[in-house]
């Protein structure tokens, strides 16, 4: 345990909300672009590859991952965390240089070293500096302060795209990443020293296979993020709604007001509770949505004029309930990976979490393609997909329950 853990576990280091902070703006940092991207890529005569947006992104995330998890163990929290920013900053400046759609994907893909990288560090972090009877919450507040970057970034994004240009904004996310890369650098590294020998780099040590129930959680819930980043601003104007971001700027709501207090059940209760609680939530969720998938189809088929779609509070409880299960479920699942290695695996077990994150974002993000109809998407099987993912999701987690197989 970190000397730098408090006296009382339910008071947090000062480190711990710098940390927060820093995670904050490097959330900021590459969210405030994405409304924008797909118009970029149109803009360069990649129509064809805007479904790439976010796999291209993600791939590199999945590559970097696994390195990312063996650099937090040996050389430190810090060299990962401010390594992330370090690819944010690069890419921010290289976006508004690129002319063609392949260029454009390659920055892309740069870009997603970061995510690799950056939050692998931070939450190692956290877990050293709080005590373990608290993680659920403390990830709760880190969790919650990514989700502020993110909704800050989707909202203000678009207004800097208008007002002074798409370049000034890329511009202003490398600002960001760089006021992050700053709070990171002014942090304590918290990684313990051990014998040199476990420094040895081997591909069997960039993973941590204890970790493997919240990962496989973790894999099945982010399949539906992948496809809701591909196709929810569609699916968002087609329901009559101009604001594209909507359905997201709801659900991340809702996931900040829940994160808190997941984290109480998740600590209280155990972690496969809170799965199991926000799982269930995401069902819900899926079935609403494809529910006024289907309702979208009828009326497009039938062109009845006087037939109405599903509205806003249809809309909005799906989202809501949504940003329920993210806020149960990602607190959980980043204290229970953390919860089962020590401080010199630590890095290994969350870099495990997030290579699943990133394959679930990657199969969501490609099998959405792989649901075009023509000119438009196949909602219904899209969404069905998405609550496929979240049923198993939920009969595992019961199942863990029932095991207990918290650890």
């Amino acid at each position: 345990m970190s000397s730098l853990q408090p006296a009382l576990p339910y008071k947090y280091p000062r480190v711990f909300w710098i940390m927060c902070l820093g995670a904050m703006s490097f959330f900021l940092s590459f969210n405030i672009i994405l409304p924008e991207l797909a118009q970029e890529l149109r803009s360069k005569g990649g129509a064809a590859y805007v479904g790439w947006i976010i796999p291209a992104f993600s791939f590199s995330a999945l590559i970097a991952r696994p390195f990312s998890g063996w650099i937090t163990d040996n050389l430190g929290r810090r060299w990962a965390m401010i390594g992330g920013c370090l690819f944010c900053i690069i890419a921010g400046c290289f976006y508004p240089m690129v002319t063609t759609a392949m260029g454009f994907l390659i920055v892309r893909a740069i870009h997603g070293f970061s995510t690799g990288f950056t939050p692998t560090g931070f939450t190692a972090f956290t877990a050293d500096v709080v005590a373990e009877s608290h993680r659920g919450r403390a990830m709760g507040w880190q969790g919650m302060f990514n989700n502020l970057g993110t909704t800050i970034g989707y909202a203000l994004g678009a207004v800097i795209a208008l007002h002074f240009g798409v370049d000034i904004l890329y511009y202003t996310s490398a600002a960001l990443a760089s006021l992050a890369w700053l709070l990171f650098m002014s942090l304590p590294e918290t990684r313990t020293k051990s014998n040199r020998k476990e420094f040895v780099f081997n591909i069997r040590n960039l993973f941590y296979f204890p970790a493997w129930r919240p990962s496989f959680i973790m894999f099945l819930v982010c399949i539906s993020l992948g496809s809701i980043l591909t196709v929810m601003a569609d699916f968002t104007l087609e329901m009559g709604y101009t604001n594209k971001g909507l359905f997201l700027s709801i659900y991340i709501g809702a996931s900040l007001l829940f994160r808190l207090i997941s984290g109480r059940v998740s600590d209280a209760l155990g972690r496969a509770w809170s799965t199991a609680i926000g799982t269930a939530a995401q069902v819900l969720s899926m079935s609403i949505l494809v529910y006024m998938s289907i309702r979208l189809n009828h009326l497009h088929q039938t062109d009845c004029a006087a037939c109405e779609l599903p509205g806003l509070i249809w809309f909005a409880s799906s989202a809501i309930l949504y940003g329920i299960g993210q806020g149960f479920n990602a607190p959980s699942l980043f204290a229970w990976a953390s919860d089962t290695a020590d401080n010199h695996h630590r890095g290994r077990a969350l870099a495990m979490l997030f290579m699943f994150l990133e394959l679930g974002i990657i199969v969501g993000g490609l099998t959405a393609n792989y649901f075009i109809k023509g000119m438009s998407w196949n909602y219904v099987g899209i969404f069905g997909l998405s609550g496929s993912a979240f049923l198993i999701a939920l009969g595992f987690s019961l199942y863990c329950l029932r095991y207990q197989h918290q650890k």
